[in-house]
């Protein structure tokens, strides 16, 4: 079961402190009242001062006449319990206190000449952080159950098997029936089942809360089409719900990466599927999470390599603070030189800036900085001549047509034809070679 709040101690955690020798006089049937913090004042009105949540306490200087409207107001306040120390004011906790507060359902606690208010204030900071340090170790214990459980045959059944056990809670997943189920209850209510329909089918952060008799019920999607749905006889914390949330996490994870996917890329996939291996580098410490729509990814250090079934959006990677090349499609055979592509592209990629993928070409995979020097190396007798670089362009992009060259550049055909004479003439070349226009239209694309 998973332990108390980790903003509140239960009132009896103090009482049974044995060095802090406090009374119970009224409310010993309420020690399981939650005290946020605990408070000292000797106003006869405090309510005004107050947050609710408090072990007040007091020695009873300047007290009221109104005792009983004193202790109503603290009840009103959302006061938990009020605290008396004996002397110096009074040797005895007043029989009028002790009638209000038993008439007002308030616990009131004495506290004896030994007793500092100042001990009880320690006491319940002490006991606040034991509480804190228990549910984080039982968070961590949670998760590390919740990840076993995933690794096991039927991960599905696993997890919210697991989930049931770790608080106490039942659990059922759901989409037009029941998937997987550990539950404290015989059959799904019809409110669990209106509950996930709810959810069902919807986009974005979202869930859903409600009450089946004494269960308090939340609802998570998993998917567009399945539905957890949890319930418990307390309200869930904060730590309630991140466990929950691993859970999710690891249910989504458990359909995506299923035994027969990994099954087919260990041994090979006989249905034609192909793969791409993403690479990336994260551009800065703000970086956010992205979804690439698989199992199969490892970062570590900034850097990020992910087997996917279709390429991810690189540009709203990009946005996110991560830069990502894509390499060509393979089968499961050729992952390994899929990744060496990846990675050559990457390099490309942090080099120019913006993401690469298959579609750049050849271009993709050649070093930016052997590719700039054979640029410069190419076109260097051009470097004065911006208008025959910018004719050449054109009249590659057009497959050498003159008439098609000139109308874009808006000049006579001759004055194109004379231009790419100069051109020919400067770089020594034979332009109606195939190769030597290629090496020229890449020497253009680099030189950008």
């Amino acid at each position: 079961m998973s332990p108390g709040r980790t903003s509140t101690v239960p009132l009896g955690a103090l009482v049974r402190r044995p060095e802090l020798r406090l009374a119970v006089l009224t409310g010993s049937d309420q020690l399981d009242r939650p005290i946020r913090w605990a408070h000292v004042s000797e106003l006869r009105d405090p309510v005004p001062y107050l947050l609710g949540g408090e072990l007040l306490l007091t020695a009873g200087v300047n007290f009221p006449d109104d005792v009983d409207g004193y202790v109503r107001g603290l009840v009103v306040a959302g006061v938990q319990a009020l605290g008396f120390g004996v002397t110096p004011v009074y040797d005895e906790v007043p029989p009028v206190l002790v009638e209000a507060c038993a008439r007002h359902g308030l616990p009131l606690l004495a506290l004896p000449p030994s007793t500092p208010f100042l001990a009880v204030s320690q006491a319940v900071g002490v006991a606040l952080a034991e509480a804190e340090h228990a549910e984080l170790r039982w968070l961590s214990e949670a998760q590390s159950a919740l990840t076993r459980a995933a690794l096991r045959p039927d991960p599905v059944q696993a997890v919210v098997a697991e989930l049931a056990t770790l608080a106490d809670w039942w659990c059922v997943l759901l989409d037009d029936a029941v998937v997987a189920a550990q539950a404290g209850i015989d059959d799904v209510d019809p409110v669990v089942v209106e509950l996930a329909s709810r959810l069902r089918g919807g986009s974005g952060p979202r869930s859903a809360a409600t009450e089946v008799g004494p269960w308090h019920v939340v609802g998570y999607p998993v998917d567009a089409a399945r539905v957890l749905v949890v319930g418990a006889l307390v309200p869930f914390s904060v730590a309630d719900r991140a466990v929950i949330a691993v859970a999710l996490a690891l249910l989504a994870l458990a359909e995506r990466a299923d035994g027969r996917l990994v099954t087919k890329m260990l041994l090979g996939d006989d249905d034609g599927r192909e793969y791409r291996v993403v690479r990336g580098r994260r551009k800065s410490s703000q970086a956010k999470d992205i979804d690439l729509g698989t199992a199969f990814v490892d970062v570590e250090n900034g850097e990020l390599r992910a087997v996917v079934t279709t390429s991810p959006d690189v540009v709203a990677a990009q946005a996110a603070g991560w830069l990502l090349a894509v390499s060509s499609p393979v089968g499961v055979g050729e992952l390994p030189a899929a990744d060496r592509e990846a990675g050559r592209m990457l390099d490309r990629a942090v080099a120019v800036g913006r993401p690469v993928t298959a579609a750049d070409g050849v271009s993709a995979l050649v070093d930016p900085g052997a590719a700039a020097r054979f640029a410069a190396s190419v076109l260097a007798p051009l470097a004065d001549r911006p208008e025959l670089v910018h004719t050449l362009r054109i009249w590659l992009a057009c497959n050498g047509n003159w008439d098609r060259t000139a109308a874009e550049l808006g000049v006579h055909r001759n004055s194109v034809r004379h231009r790419i004479g100069v051109v020919a003439r400067e770089l020594d070349i034979d332009l109606s070679d195939v190769q030597r226009r290629m090496e020229l239209w890449f020497a253009l694309r680099w030189s950008d």
